[in-house]
């Protein structure tokens, strides 16, 4: 008897392990994510998360073209909106994975291999914060409507590269 109580259990464990499942979110324009990357002055930012388009060209090399940088790797970006400064937040790959759980999401366009260029992940992920170094994505925030604009006008910019 008590090795049938086990087994059972054991069954059921396997039944139960194998019938929960996370739902994945498909990203259709872009989402927020809160508490992402950490900096001085904030815990974590907002994180503005879109799909990438592994078609065109890398993201850092739209950047270094759209804002005339001197590296590709550069993952802090000054830019202007009605002349306030901000500083835009890049997040490579190890960012992603430490800050962001990108398993969540799936993507909507599943490219084939041989139409990617380069090594790209698989979503772009950004933060922006003002020149006193306040997270602009945050619900809370006076500049959140402004940079939202931006980021989604320099998505749109970069995603109209299309080949």
């Amino acid at each position: 008897m008590n090795n049938r109580n086990f087994s059972l259990f054991v069954v059921y464990a396997i039944l139960i392990s194998c019938g929960i499942h996370k739902p994945k979110y498909t990203i259709t324009d872009y989402v927020l994510v809160p508490n992402a990357k950490e900096i001085i002055g904030n815990k974590g930012l907002t994180a503005f998360v879109f799909e990438n388009n592994k078609r065109i060209i890398p993201f850092q090399q739209f950047l270094a073209v759209h804002y005339n940088l001197q590296t590709l790797n550069q993952k802090e970006i000054p830019f202007e909106i009605n002349d306030e400064r901000f500083t835009l937040h890049v997040y490579d790959a190890t960012e992603m994975e430490k800050y962001i759980n990108l398993s969540d999401f799936v993507m909507k366009e599943q490219i084939p291999d041989v139409s990617k260029m380069g090594n790209q992940s698989d979503f772009i992920v950004l933060s922006a914060v003002n020149d006193r170094n306040e997270d602009c994505l945050k619900d809370d925030s006076l500049y959140q409507t402004r940079v939202l604009k931006y980021l989604k006008n320099l998505k749109e910019a970069y995603l109209s590269n299309d080949r």
